[in-house]
């Protein structure tokens, strides 16, 4: 068959499947939008483009994608219901930040481009658009979930620096050790103790003054 009449045929079975999402631009140049399901509340929808080559389908065509903004006034994201502990809304709202970037579509460009050149010499771009939205479903929910985890991941360190607070420093007999004479040092509690004695020895005070002047207990409390 003509490789012309091949892509005419081509294009009116994809009106036949896309009834609104295609669009025909010229006989060899139309665009399929794509809507995606994900688990966001957002709207995700990507525009699938599309060339034929003068020899298509004997040779692959040209493809190209980009992402679409989608109006949703239906879907009122951002007011979670805060006393439903059983939804996941973290993980929903985590959902709501993923986007496609410019690595994640060249990704996406590859996986089709290598479908379609897997169908050289057959009609492909129902296939390609099918692998498209596929993938694309596919790679949203491992951004999701990527984002869940470095989410719990630094919840989890955030909470080991707090329980550190709490457990404190565990006490071993050479931490103590070193803790008392810092404290002593600072304190000047050995040149207390040395004053005490001179007045107690030097001054051959009887016990009976060393009792009244209150020396004996001056510092009982002291370590």
């Amino acid at each position: 068959m003509d490789p012309h009449e091949e892509q005419e045929q081509e294009i009116e079975v994809l009106r036949s499947i896309y009834p609104d999402e295609l669009t025909v631009l010229s006989p060899t140049h139309f665009t399929i939008y794509l809507n995606l399901e994900t688990s966001s509340d957002r709207k995700h929808a990507l525009l699938l483009d599309v060339k034929y080559p003068p020899s298509y389908p004997e040779v692959a065509p040209g493809l190209d994608i980009r992402t679409v903004q989608v109006e949703d006034d239906s879907a009122d994201y951002e007011d979670l219901d805060d006393d439903d502990n059983d939804a996941p809304e973290q993980y929903v709202s985590l959902a709501e930040g993923v986007e496609f970037e410019r690595p994640d579509l060249a990704e996406l460009l590859d996986k089709i481009n290598e479908e379609a050149e897997m169908n050289i010499g057959i009609p492909s771009i129902f296939a390609v658009a099918a692998i498209l939205k596929d993938e694309a479903e596919l790679l949203f929910q491992r951004k999701v979930d990527q984002a869940q985890k470095e989410y719990d991941d630094e919840l989890l360190a955030r909470e080991a620096v707090e329980q550190k607070k709490f457990n404190g420093t565990k006490v071993t007999q050479e931490s103590f050790t070193q803790w008392r004479n810092e404290f002593r040092a600072e304190m000047k509690v050995e040149a207390r103790d040395k004053e005490r004695f001179d007045r107690m020895h030097n001054g051959k005070m009887t016990g009976r003054e060393i009792f009244e002047k209150g020396l004996a207990g001056e510092f009982d409390d002291e370590l």
